[in-house]
């Protein structure tokens, strides 16, 4: 396998519009030591991104608002960066990985299943606003404690808010909980329960009722099989994301990301 720093460095270019698919112009950054480097090119809006997606399976495709639709090709687009209004779909064997970049939450997504990223990250924080809308399939959820900031997932029946858990959701209203706490509001009736661990709750079509209950250790494995396709064999490295805020000054953000070793 190529190493990271030679991926990551093909991953993050200039994401102007007229510079996609191709991005093989970025000049190289100095290495950090302990750690890898990664830029991300400057895009009009001159924020750093909501997240990106760290690893996949093909097929899965973007469409975004400043790059336009393209699919996420293994040789260059590791490390892809997802700005508010960013749509990822993955296709009937795809798989993605999804690191945020404020506090290094991850959402792994399974094959045909579609997701727009919203909200904003600020530079000099880690509290932020940042929502799912899940319009198809299925995604786990590993959201790390941000403070005053807030992560939602929203399909069209339901929202789950959380503030730091590892849990489930479906686009037809589903959510499973295995850490933590997940508040879920059914969106029609404003309707809301709480999840714990091992708890679950569903959302009628119509949005107007939430049932809910308790899982048993067999179900709670059953809804967490697939995922591990994106865990395997991976070890644990660093990289810094450097990309220019909107005053034009250089930020970096440490993030842990997983790889598969070179073995």
């Amino acid at each position: 396998m190529k190493s990271l720093f030679f991926v990551l460095l093909l991953s993050f270019v200039s994401l102007a519009p007229d510079a996609l698919p191709d991005r093989k112009q970025a000049n190289p950054l100095p290495a950090i030591p302990s750690t890898e480097a990664i830029k991300v090119g400057s895009i009009e809006a001159q924020v750093r991104p909501i997240a990106i997606v760290r690893r996949f399976k093909p097929q899965v495709d973007l469409l975004s608002k400043d790059r336009g639709a393209y699919i996420l090709d293994l040789r260059e687009n590791i490390g892809e960066p997802l700005f508010d209004g960013d749509t990822l779909a993955t296709g009937l064997s795809g798989y993605a990985l999804v690191i945020f970049t404020s506090d290094n939450s991850v959402a792994k997504v399974k094959p045909e299943s579609m997701l727009i990223v919203r909200g904003e990250s600020l530079a000099n924080s880690r509290l932020s606003n940042r929502r799912i809308d899940l319009e198809k399939g299925e995604i786990r959820l590993e959201v790390e404690p941000v403070g005053s900031g807030s992560f939602d997932v929203q399909t069209s029946r339901s929202l789950a808010s959380v503030k730091g858990t590892v849990f489930g959701n479906n686009a037809d209203g589903f959510i499973w909980v295995e850490e933590g706490q997940v508040n879920v509001t059914a969106l029609n009736s404003g309707q809301t329960v709480s999840l714990f661990e091992k708890m679950y709750a569903e959302v009628d079509e119509a949005g107007s009722s939430v049932e809910s209950g308790t899982l048993s250790d067999d179900q709670l494995q059953d809804l967490g099989e697939g995922y591990e396709d994106l865990d395997e064999d991976l070890i644990e490295r660093t990289v810094i994301v450097r990309f220019r805020d909107a005053n034009g000054q250089v930020r970096e953000i440490p993030l842990t990301i997983f790889e598969k070793s070179d073995q």
